[in-house]
């Protein structure tokens, strides 16, 4: 199959790749949705080296095309549409059994498109650990930008904490930016249903800001 990576050098290029398949404890996607992060860029600036490609993207949805062995029964099936957490660490340490694979205390993670294959291709594997699924309300679009972009923004606002009443600035309306401010302001209105709110606005130094 043919993928995308990022060359460095301000440069991308189609590869030609391997079809993938599970290994245990993984399954492999058909891609239907791969966003681009503003964190793809460093990979898009950086030097060129002599690596073998890797296949760029960690922002999919798609649909489970093939189960790998040793799954959970009845926790995937083929055509189940999901979206994916782009980080995989073992599952047994205290940091992913809380949901912060990325700070895996055993080994170093898989960060999909950087050190594993990513989703700008027609097919991609992945831990059966970092696969969501995507609620039928829910386009493939949103499933893609929600897995990385409206996550980050999520747990931003879990480490700040109850926001109801509190003024909250957030500084710069990209897609995390805004999904900060939407997040916080529906997270604020079942704690204070009286009050009343201005709507979000992306305009150059627009906010939402609770009275």
């Amino acid at each position: 199959m043919m993928g995308l990576a990022f060359d460095g050098a301000k440069t991308v290029s189609l590869h030609d790749f391997p079809d993938p398949a599970p290994g245990p404890g993984e399954v492999v996607l058909r891609i239907t949705a791969s966003g681009m992060c503003g964190s793809d860029l460093h990979y898009y600036r950086a030097a060129p080296t002599s690596a073998p490609a890797l296949i760029g993207g960690h922002e999919p949805a798609g649909m489970v095309e093939v189960l790998g062995d040793g799954l959970e029964p009845g926790l995937l099936s083929v055509g189940d549409r999901v979206m994916v957490h782009h980080y995989a660490g073992c599952g047994a340490c205290s940091s992913c059994r809380t949901g912060w694979s990325q700070m895996c205390t055993t080994a170093a993670s898989l960060v999909y498109g950087k050190n594993a294959h990513g989703a700008h291709a027609p097919y991609m594997t992945v831990s059966a650990r970092s696969v969501l699924p995507l609620p039928d309300a829910l386009s493939d679009l949103a499933g893609a930008a929600i897995g990385c972009g409206t996550g980050t923004a999520w747990g931003a606002l879990e480490r700040v904490g109850d926001v109801g009443g509190r003024d909250v600035v957030v500084v710069g309306q990209g897609p995390v930016g805004l999904s900060v401010t939407m997040l916080a302001a529906a997270r604020a209105r079942p704690s204070s249903p009286s009050i009343p709110y201005r709507a979000a606005s992306n305009k150059p130094g627009g906010s939402e800001r609770q009275r």
